[in-house]
């Protein structure tokens, strides 16, 4: 079988899955009293990683090594993506939910687009940084750090 490097990034993302919904069991029970903890969350996020990473595997899978030979020109998608993501679990406690979230979300909408129309881009991501406080606030009851403290 050639070597595949989509379907070897779709294995790490697997594993880091599942190492993602093993710390997020030891965060303790997803409901307490009746309602949601603070580990609901992380816990449904790690959960569904690791289901849409396994039907993306069988997907690849099913596509076979003819896939292999006819794709196009590389797409570095997945290694800009990734490093969203480890700037944004840098930036996330010193700068604080709002700055790193909003540009961490206006990082992945411009990844996953173009450059052009970046103010409507950079609303977009306010008003979803904005509706993902306002959940956490006040569905899940977590707080979450700020730029002063």
């Amino acid at each position: 079988m050639l070597f595949n490097r989509h379907l070897v990034f779709l294995y790490v993302t697997l594993a880091v899955s599942v190492g993602y919904f093993i710390s997020a069991l030891s965060l303790g029970a997803p409901t307490s009293d009746g309602g949601l903890t603070p580990s609901f969350f992380p816990i449904l996020v790690g959960g569904a990683a690791i289901v849409f990473a396994g039907i993306l595997i069988v997907q690849k899978l099913r596509e076979g090594a003819d896939a292999a030979a006819t794709e196009g020109p590389r797409s570095y998608t997945h290694l800009w993506v990734g490093a969203a993501i480890f700037a944004y679990i840098v930036a996330f406690k010193p700068l604080g939910y709002f700055l790193s979230s909003g540009l961490f979300v206006f990082a992945l909408i411009v990844i996953f687009s173009s450059f052009e129309k970046l103010v409507i881009k950079a609303a977009i991501s306010a008003v979803i940084t904005g509706v993902a406080y306002v959940m956490f606030q006040q569905l899940f009851g977590v707080r979450l750090p700020t730029l002063w403290g």
